[in-house]
């Protein structure tokens, strides 16, 4: 039976374009066992593809009679084809994570096939210190990027001696039970409850719009036109890298913030000395559209997006990093107390309101020439705190691997694992060149508010 599109995913399929493929990703690293067969790798491969039917989303491809997708729906793919969406590729020695990055940037860059079920997954050996590594992406119409690793991560074994179905296999669907309810209370029906959300949602933007523009509490349409703000082209960079979160934990008990406070107060140092390098510092803060879920983690079988965006200052303009800080912290805090007294109707109100500007600039082509909503997306998503296994092999890392679009030239992502903060910075590589230098920002950023 077919099942419509919302609003939100169909909006991903109509900002498509050849520069801009609406997809988003992971990259995993894995330990190959010390006691591991020559054949090991050809074994993962068959375990990947030698599977008992596909599982809801990955056997749902899109139908649709209209050219912008409006009327696109999920249907059952009769014809699937396991080997067109599970591929195995190798590394030339000796397999830096240098080539790593390289593959999954050229990778990341290419558009899903729109005539089958919107997902691909690469299977990567030769990686140097005996490690593989497991590449997959899926279009942001199936699900967001919160849903896509909840999903792919909740079916990883928790000890190398369990042994579960593939992600993608059918028998996660004979095994799915019914979900609880969660008690949250039901959103309002009918005519008059959706005039009276639409006011209420539509007020909390209005009120956003009037708080001072010079203050740290933003919304769209408040940010500055930077070197970020740009048209794109196909090309992408992706850099990646871990930092430890007991680090970034006792940097946070310094000064009595959280670890999404160091984390955004990271961004905000790198984009600043960023921008220094190309002499394209603007003298207002640069804000942030930071995605918050409001899915549970039972959730994210359901597919499709389940998120919110929020607004967040990063006190580019402040050279002291301290000062620069507090202003993150306040602008959160800000964000943090207006979604806290929303009700869910409001927010979902609110959200279409604040991505219709932003998909009606991708469709018409104004993104990148006009001032931006806002400068870049940053996402902060938390992860498993104990190792998960694929089929035996530890899981060592796993790296975010999001989109860019027009007029948004840059996006940094961050999971949790274990005791690591993995970040994985996306951007056109024609755009923004030397993308790898963040990772150096990073350090450098974390380092001055460590001392």
């Amino acid at each position: 039976m077919a099942r419509k599109l919302s609003i939100m995913d169909s909006g991903w399929l109509m900002m498509e374009t050849r520069e801009t493929p609406m997809h988003v990703g992971g990259l995993a690293l894995f330990a190959i066992p010390e006691d591991a067969p020559a054949d090991y790798m050809e074994g993962i491969y068959r375990y990947l593809v030698e599977v008992n039917g596909i599982c809801r989303p990955f056997n749902q491809k899109i139908q649709s009679r209209l050219p912008m997708r409006m009327d696109a729906a999920w249907v059952e793919d009769k014809t699937f084809d396991i080997d067109y969406h599970v591929r195995h590729s190798a590394l030339p020695r000796p397999g830096r994570v240098r080539e790593l990055l390289a593959l999954v940037s050229r990778l990341h860059a290419q558009r899903l096939d729109p005539s089958r079920p919107l997902w691909e997954s690469y299977l990567i050996e030769g990686l140097e210190g005996n490690r593989f590594a497991l590449y997959t992406k899926m279009h942001h119409s199936m699900v967001d990027g919160v849903a896509g690793m909840y999903l792919m991560q909740s079916r990883l074994a928790n000890s190398a001696e369990d042994r579960l179905p593939v992600p993608w296999s059918g028998e996660w669907d004979a095994e799915k039970k019914p979900r609880k309810s969660s008690g949250a209370p039901a959103a309002t029906t009918g005519m008059k409850g959706t005039v009276n959300n639409l006011r209420r949602g539509s007020g909390q933007l209005v009120d956003l719009l009037r708080q001072p523009k010079d203050g740290n509490v933003k919304t769209i349409y408040r940010a500055p036109k930077t070197q970020l703000n740009r048209r794109v082209t196909g090309a992408r960079r992706f850099a990646a890298q871990s930092w430890s979160l007991p680090r970034i934990k006792a940097a946070a008990k310094q000064h009595g913030g959280t670890v999404n406070d160091m984390f955004l107060a990271m961004c905000g140092g790198a984009l600043r000395r960023y921008l220094l390098s190309q002499d394209a510092l603007p003298d207002q803060p640069l804000v942030a559209q930071v995605p918050v879920s409001l899915r549970s983690a039972d959730q994210a079988g359901d597919g499709g997006n389940a998120i919110t965006t929020v607004q967040v200052s990063l006190g580019t303009h402040i050279a002291e990093p301290l000062n620069r800080l507090a202003a993150i912290q306040d602008s959160m805090k800000g964000v943090k107390s207006r979604l806290g007294d929303m009700q869910k109707s409001e927010i979902d109100v609110y959200t279409v309101l604040t991505n219709v500007p932003l998909s009606l600039g991708q469709v018409t082509g104004l993104s990148g020439r006009v001032s931006p909503m806002f400068n870049l997306v940053i996402s902060n998503v938390p992860g498993p705190k104990d190792p998960l296994y694929l089929n035996g092999a530890e899981m060592l890392a796993s790296y975010p691997v999001s989109l860019v679009l027009h007029g948004y030239a840059l996006n940094i992502t961050v999971v949790s694992y274990k005791d690591s903060l993995e970040f994985g910075v996306i951007g056109c590589r024609d755009t923004l060149p030397h993308i790898q230098r963040f990772l150096d920002y990073f350090e450098e950023s974390l380092a001055e508010l460590e001392s």
